[in-house]
């Protein structure tokens, strides 16, 4: 099967390749990009009452045309290492994001290479606050953000449109070290009242076979959006009957084209395998309440006061609060 999709998705390339273009051929121009990710924390909790001035993660990309089908893009992850010692904050590494060749004709989109996954890439959009909090999925690990790999997008017609990937599943800044590949598929609902659907299932198999189920919903209109999601990781890190479940909850009032008012409730539970007393994650299960203001004072510059929490649901578990001071620029 995995052969069938990449054969396809070269062969598809290959057609492109050999299509006439418009006009006289012209060297590739493409445009720089620049994003930054900064804050000012505050921990107001008697466990955890530290504050910093942080520079959590900055990008840097390249992308432009080859053809009037073929685009190629790159983009360089900066940030901290993710374990938690207080000597990681300081130190830096350097990945690849992204770094792909892209083709598009007519309702089809093909995409070979480094790439942002489809997995939960709805959700962090509607969402909309990447700067100051990753998305549910991306936050508890249930996927990577981006992958090595192929994928496609089809435009079925003005309201949905389905997505296939075949990738690594290890990550970005992982290597593969396998012949086992990640296979995901999609299907998005939009229409022009704001509605917006999608389903995603994926399935990677090793010792044992573990797979994704993602279902979410959202609704957006000049005043308000709002959406949900539900998401279930079966057997984690290929440990037979070790399941993930997650809810996440968001919306955002639009007080005017500057100010916004944002809140987002996450869950993340474990289930109890056939051998144990308690939820096998349960040092790691809990809720997460994030809210505040968005204020944009130019374009391209996003800032935020805002409040984020997380309550352990184990009883020997440590609770989080912090006041954030979120600010993102961009180029």
């Amino acid at each position: 099967m995995k052969k069938l999709f990449l054969l396809g998705i070269a062969v598809l390339l290959l057609y492109g390749l050999h299509q006439p273009c418009s006009g006289q051929e012209t060297a590739l121009k493409g445009t720089p990009s620049l994003r930054v990710f900064s804050n000012f924390k505050k921990g107001i909790t008697e466990s955890d009452p530290s504050s910093a001035f942080e520079v959590r993660r900055v990008y840097l990309g390249y992308s432009g045309a080859i053809n009037e089908h073929f685009s190629a893009d790159v983009k360089l992850d900066i940030g901290s290492p993710e374990d938690l010692s207080q000597y990681s904050l300081i130190r830096r590494y350097a990945y690849f994001k992204s770094a792909g060749l892209n083709y598009k004709k007519g309702r089809l989109n093909a995409y070979f290479g480094l790439f942002d996954m489809q997995q939960f890439k709805t959700q962090e959009q509607f969402w909309g606050y990447r700067y100051i909090a990753k998305s549910f999925q991306d936050e508890y690990k249930f996927g990577p953000s981006a992958d090595l790999g192929a994928g496609i997008k089809y435009q079925i017609n003005d309201f949905l449109e389905v997505d296939a990937t075949i990738s690594n599943g290890e990550g970005y800044n992982n290597l593969q070290a396998d012949d086992n590949y990640n296979k995901g598929f999609g299907l998005t609902f939009k229409n022009k009242q704001g509605v917006i659907i999608r389903g995603y299932y994926d399935f990677i198999k090793k010792e044992t076979l573990q797979n994704d189920l993602v279902l979410f919903a959202g609704y957006q209109n000049s005043l308000f959006k709002l959406g949900g999601e539900y998401n279930r990781k079966f057997n984690s890190s290929f440990l037979s009957d070790h399941d993930l479940l997650g809810y996440s909850f968001y919306g955002t009032y639009f007080l005017n084209d500057k100010w916004e008012v944002f809140g987002r409730y996450d869950i993340l539970r474990s289930n109890k395998a056939e051998s144990d007393n308690q939820p096998w994650n349960l040092a790691r299960d809990g809720s997460a309440v994030i809210s505040g203001l968005q204020y944009k004072p130019t374009k391209g510059v996003f800032m935020s006061l805002n409040y984020q929490d997380w309550v352990s649901i184990a009883k020997n578990g440590t609770d989080k609060a912090f006041l954030y001071f979120n600010l993102q620029f961009e180029l």
